[in-house]
Formats: C-alpha cells, structure tokens, sequence
C-alpha cells in the first residue's frame, strides 16, 4: 500500500497567519463599529474556508450554502463576544464546527449519514501515489466517504488539519482542548482514515 502523506504547515501559511490576525482585529473593530463593509471584508476572506470546512461535514450542496450563510449571520451577532482572546479566524471555525453540528443532530434519523454529492467537497488531494488503475475521482469520493464516516472528533480534527492547515496551537484553540490532545487525537484520526482506504491503495 502507498504511504499517505498528511501536509504540514508551511512557514508561508504561518507568516500570512500572522498577517491576517492582526487585519482581522481591525476588521472585527470597524465591523463592531457598524461597518458593513469591515464585515463584508472578512466574508470574503474566509468564505471558501468555511465553505470546504462544512463541505468536509455536510454532504447536501444546498444544506452546506444554508449553514455557511446561518454561520455569518451568527458570527455578525455575536461580534461584541468576541473577546479577542483567540485570534478571529479560529473563533470562527468554532461557531462553524458548532453551527454544522446542530444541523447535524437535526438530520440524525439518517443514521447512516449517506454521502449525497461526494464530489462537493473539493478538497486538496493529501494522498500520495494512489493506484495507477484507480481513477482519481473515485479515490476523491471514497476519501470523502471515509472522512465523513468518522466520529465527529476524528472527522473535525482532520478537515481542519488537512483542509484548513491550522497549526497544532490553532486547532486546541478551536477545539478548546490541549495540543496533546491534538497530537493523539490526530494520530488516530489518520490511522483510522488509512485503515479506511487501504482496500482502495492495496498494490499487488
């Protein structure tokens, strides 16, 4: 079986990081303020992001674009909670992760939790050397699949490791746990995703 690599994150993504916050707390402060376009500046900036993170969680285009949208009408109303404690952008992924969670235990009689239109998520492909006489686009929907049969501390963790490049410390913020906590529960959220897919990346 192909070795699945997993990305890292890149001193590029972090020196942006940096960036970003520091405009993201001015943003937040005018937007507070009652500047609609402050507020429309961070929905640009993080709209896709969002969009892929819900993507990871719920397999209905038309849920998705709902939950983004219920995601920044939130987020616009609960500005003044913003305490500035955690940077903007990992608050955000936490009201995200909740938002799609509910929406998630109002769907819950479909136990089986069908992934309707796999090809949604249009995700950066983390997976290395898959089988020549597979299609990619079959490996992209069972990679999907497998990700969204994971439990949901599992699933979180490896959309925003994976999908979003949060850094070991962003992700503890969002999650609001250790970076140990992390480290292990993303060491088992891999093994369980190559275990997974292995029937897929089998060489003979």
């Amino acid at each position: 079986m192909e070795a699945i690599s997993f990305r890292k994150t890149s001193p590029e993504r972090s020196t942006q990081a940096v960036k970003e916050a520091a405009d993201d707390q001015s943003l937040v402060a005018r937007a507070e303020a009652g500047d609609q376009e402050a507020f429309a500046a961070l929905v640009h900036r993080y709209a896709d992001r969002i969009y892929t993170l819900v993507a990871g969680m719920i397999h209905d285009r038309t849920a998705v674009e709902d939950v983004v949208q219920d995601i920044f009408f939130k987020v616009y109303r609960k500005l003044s909670a913003f305490q500035g404690r955690s940077s903007f952008y990992t608050w955000l992924y936490r009201v995200s992760l909740n938002t799609a969670t509910d929406h998630l235990k109002k769907k819950r009689r479909d136990r089986h939790r069908h992934v309707e239109d796999p090809t949604v998520l249009d995700r950066p492909d983390f997976t290395g050397g898959p089988d020549e006489t597979m299609d990619r686009e079959e490996l992209r929907q069972k990679t999907s699949e497998a990700i969204a049969s994971l439990p949901t501390k599992y699933r979180d963790i490896l959309l925003l490791r994976e999908y979003q490049e949060l850094s070991y410390e962003e992700i503890a913020d969002v999650l609001q746990c250790s970076k140990g906590t992390v480290e292990s529960r993303l060491f088992r959220a891999r093994a369980r995703l190559r275990s997974k897919l292995e029937p897929y990346l089998k060489r003979g």
